[in-house]
């Protein structure tokens, strides 16, 4: 189980998060949705102790949650620009055991040998996956991982995600698109105002379009009558 009990982030005396209590069950996929500026990022951060909280905030079976219990991807990966990606997935441990550094770079068709500034951005998402997931954590965070992606390597993408569910692992995933979502994930969290306010099981995620847009058509109306 991992535990958030008391989670408190805020920027300029602005509160982004407020999470009294929340639980995620382990070795699941966790999906977590929110509009534009709910604050998915800054929880990501705030779990992998990128942000200042208090230690006993996110729990893992009952164990502070430590900043080497995750494989974390980024929305943005930064590169260094004048060397491979062969160089840069070295600077990784590869101790994965479902996968390695050679098999993720056939499936995903990474052009391994090539000089990163010269790939799209794709092909940078792609390394940047290859990097995250070779490593072998209890907990892979993974913000916005299918953007940039071409249609197979999202599908290749969702069967590895599954893989690690199925070797006990817990994902966090975060989407501005849906779909990969419910196709992914075991449960959704809707985050909205700071909090973790409703959580969706399979047959209720047909609910979630609406729960989040509820008010967005009278939003639009009402402008476009300006």
């Amino acid at each position: 189980m991992i535990r958030i009990i008391n989670l408190k982030i805020s920027f300029d005396k602005h509160q982004v998060l407020d999470i009294e209590k929340y639980n995620f069950t382990t070795g699941k996929v966790h999906g977590i949705i929110g509009l534009n500026g709910a604050g998915k990022t800054t929880f990501f951060n705030a779990v992998c102790k990128f942000l200042k909280r208090d230690a006993q905030a996110v729990l893992i079976n009952n164990k502070p949650f430590e900043r080497h219990d995750a494989a974390y991807l980024e929305t943005t990966n930064y590169f260094y620009e004048n060397i491979t990606a062969q160089e840069y997935l070295s600077l990784f441990p590869s101790d994965n055991l479902l996968f390695n550094k050679n098999n993720l770079i056939e499936l995903l068709q990474l052009k391994s040998c090539g000089l990163i500034e010269t790939f799209s951005t794709g092909m940078r998402k792609k390394l940047a996956l290859i990097a995250i997931i070779c490593q072998e954590k209890p907990v892979y965070i993974l913000d916005e991982p299918f953007n940039g992606l071409d249609l197979e390597s999202n599908k290749i993408l969702e069967m590895l995600i599954q893989k690690l569910a199925e070797s006990g692992k817990t994902i966090f995933l975060s989407s501005h698109i849906l779909s990969p979502l419910t196709t992914s994930c075991a449960e959704i969290h809707l985050l909205r105002n700071g909090n973790f306010e409703k959580r969706f099981q399979p047959e209720q995620f047909n609910e979630i379009e609406n729960e989040l847009f509820s008010n967005l058509t009278e939003k639009v109306n009402s402008i476009l009558k300006k």
